[in-house]
């Protein structure tokens, strides 16, 4: 009797490692039908996706006083790192710009570099949040650049373009 359950469980295991292993499903936490990932391995001991939401709020929301000086332009940075190493990482964030596709014209966001500690096969999603006053300019699509360090090497590696969701 309680054979079939746990046949069952181990046959949902192996199609889970299946499904992992062909990349038919989003494993990432912060999947968004609207961002793509990218990813580069460094050193190969550790890796690194971007994926990049961005948002354009205009209008004021309904029931808030209005405000003048008040945050319309939104993007939000989701940074994937895994430490394939047995070693501590440490992986510096040195800057993060948002540019148009078509122009590579850069939008009005400023980061301040970050420190990310990273232990042995640690993996870790961090969500940076950046704001403007002035919106996004352009119509087109945006993508997110990050430059990163990792020991000496210092790299960069670009999100997927996604939309600019505007209200």
């Amino acid at each position: 009797m309680w054979l079939k359950p746990l046949l069952l469980l181990f046959s949902l295991f192996g199609f889970d490692g299946m499904v992992n292993s062909c990349n038919y499903l989003p494993t990432d936490f912060h999947y968004q039908p609207s961002s793509h990932l990218q990813s580069k391995a460094v050193n190969k001991k550790v890796m690194i996706k971007v994926s990049l939401l961005s948002q354009e709020n205009k209008l004021l929301p309904l029931g808030i006083p209005p405000q003048r000086n008040r945050d319309i332009g939104f993007a939000t940075v989701f940074v994937s790192l895994e430490n394939h190493d047995l070693k501590n990482k440490t992986v510096i964030i040195k800057n993060i710009e948002v540019r148009n596709i078509s122009d590579h014209k850069l939008q009005s966001f400023s980061f301040q570099p970050k420190q990310i500690e990273l232990k042995p096969l640690e993996n870790s999603v961090i969500d940076i949040h950046l704001t403007n006053k002035t919106g996004y300019s352009g119509k087109d699509q945006v993508k997110a650049i990050i430059t990163y360090q990792v020991g000496e090497e210092v790299n960069k590696i670009e999100s997927q373009a996604v939309e600019v969701d505007r209200h």
